[in-house]
C-alpha cells in the first residue's frame, strides 16, 4: 500500500514561515524513510515528531517554553490505530524527546505484567523521568533543553509578571504544539504530538499534548471500516475541556464529506462548545487523516489560530508539499475556523 505522513508545526510569526516549511518537510522525510524501510506508522510518527522536537524553532523538546521557575517540562502522546493503544507523558523534565517516552509507554501496553499489574499509559513528572532512565531513553540536564530564544522570552515575561503587567502579548508563535499523522503499508494509522506548553506555565501543568482523547486520536482497528488519525494544536486547556481529538476522530470516521464534517465539528464542538462558554478567544487546530474503505484519502487541517504550518508526503512523492494556512486578515483570531486540505487515492 502507498504510505503517507503529514506533520504540523503549530502557528507562528510570519517572518518564520520559510523556516517552518523547511523544518516540516524535513520531518516528513524522516517519517517516510521509516515507512519505506518497512517500519510501522507508529514508528514513523515518532521519527517525524522527534525531528520537530530537536529543532529550537518549535515549542517542543529542545527550545520549549519555560515554566515560571525556568525549567522545560514536556508533554507528549502517541496512539496506535491498529491496537487503539495510547501512551503519554506530562510535565516531564530532562527527557530529550518526550515523544520517545510516549512511544515506549504505548508499546508496553501490550505487555503482560506479573501478579495482574497493569502497565501505565500515562506518566508525569518524576515518575515519567524515572521510567525514561530505566528504559535507556536519552536524558539530559535541564539547561541542555533551554534555547537562547526561550530563555530570552522567559526573562521578558517574568519581568512583566513581576511588575504586575496584565497585558502579556504572548507572540502567538509560542503556543504551538507539533504533531504527525501517518498510514503505513499495512493500512495502519497512528498519530502523535508534543509540546512545551504555554509561556510561563506553572510547574506541573499538563496540557492536551499528553492527554488521551485531547492531543491525539487514531483508529484503524477494523480494516473493513474507514480509518482516521488526528493530532491537535492550540491552547491546551481549551483542547482538554473539549477532548477535540476524539470528537473529530469519532465524528468524522463515517462521514460522507470529511472537509465539511471537519468544519462542522470545529464550529459546533469547539467554537460553540458549552465547555468553553466562558472563553472569548478559543484557540485550537487539528491535523486530520481520513482513509475510506476504497482507498480515498483526505489530509485536512483546521484552525482558529492565526496560522498553522503543515507538510505532507506520500511514499511515491519526490518531495514533501508544505503550506502555511492562515486566517483572513479581517477575521478575529479564535472566533472562526479555516479548513483546507488535499484529497487523493492510496493504492492498496
Amino acid at each position: 500500500m502507498t504510505t503517507f505522513i503529514a506533520v504540523h508545526c503549530g502557528h507562528h510569526n510570519e517572518k518564520n514561515h520559510p523556516k517552518y516549511n523547511k523544518l516540516a518537510k524535513k520531518a516528513c522525510r524522516a517519517g517516510i524513510k521509516i515507512l519505506k524501510d518497512g517500519g510501522s506508522a507508529l514508528d514513523a510518527v515518532k521519527a517525524a515528531v522527534t525531528v520537530l522536537e530537536n529543532d529550537p524553532l518549535t515549542n517542543a523538546g529542545f527550545g520549549s517554553n519555560l515554566t515560571t521557575n525556568g525549567c522545560v517540562e514536556g508533554d507528549a502522546s502517541i496512539m496506535d490505530g491498529s491496537t487503539l493503544f495510547y501512551g503519554g507523558c506530562g510535565a516531564v523534565q530532562q527527557v530529550k524527546n518526550p515523544i520517545e517516552l510516549a512511544h515506549n509507554l504505548c508499546l508496553k501496553q501490550s505487555e503482560t505484567l506479573p501478579m495482574g499489574l497493569i502497565p501505565p499509559s500515562l506518566l508525569v513528572a518524576d515518575g515519567a523521568q524515572d521510567h525514561a532512565k530505566r528504559e535507556g531513553l536519552k536524558t539530559c540536564l535541564n539547561k541542555e533543553l533551554i534555547s537562547p530564544k526561550a530563555l530570552k522570552q522567559f526573562y521578558k515575561y517574568k519581568k512583566l509578571i513581576d511588575e504586575h503587567e496584565n497585558t502579556l502579548d504572548q507572540d502567538g508563535e509560542r503556543m504551538d504544539t507539533v504533531g504527525a499523522v501517518c498510514i503505513d503499508n499495512l493500512g495502519r494509522v497512528a498519530s502523535g504530538c508534543s509540546s512545551g506548553g504555554l509561556i510561563m506555565k506553572r510547574p506541573g501543568r499538563v496540557g492536551q499534548a499528553a492527554l488521551y482523547a485531547s492531543g491525539v486520536w487514531a483508529d484503524s482497528f477494523n480494516r473493513d471500516e474507514p480509518s482516521v488519525a488526528v493530532c491537535t494544536t492550540g491552547c491546551g486547556e481549551h483542547l482538554v475541556q473539549t477532548q477535540l481529538a476524539k470528537e473529530i476522530g469519532v465524528n468524522i470516521k463515517y462521514c460522507g464529506c470529511p472537509t465539511t464534517e471537519l468544519y462542522k465539528i470545529m464550529t459546533e464542538k469547539f467554537l460553540k462548545s458549552r465547555f468553553l462558554h466562558n472563553v472569548k478567544q478559543k484557540n485550537g487546530g487539528a491535523l486530520v487523516l481520513h482513509l475510506s474503505k476504497n482507498g480515498e484519502c483526505s489530509i485536512l487541517w483546521a484552525h482558529s489560530t492565526e496560522s498553522m504550518s503543515v507538510a505532507y508526503m506520500k511514499s511515491t512523492d519526490n518531495q514533501p508539499k508544505s503550506t502555511i494556512s492562515q486566517l483572513p486578515d479581517h477575521v478575529e483570531v479564535g472566533s472562526t475556523v479555516n479548513v483546507s486540505g488535499n484529497h487523493f487515492f492510496l493504492q492498496r
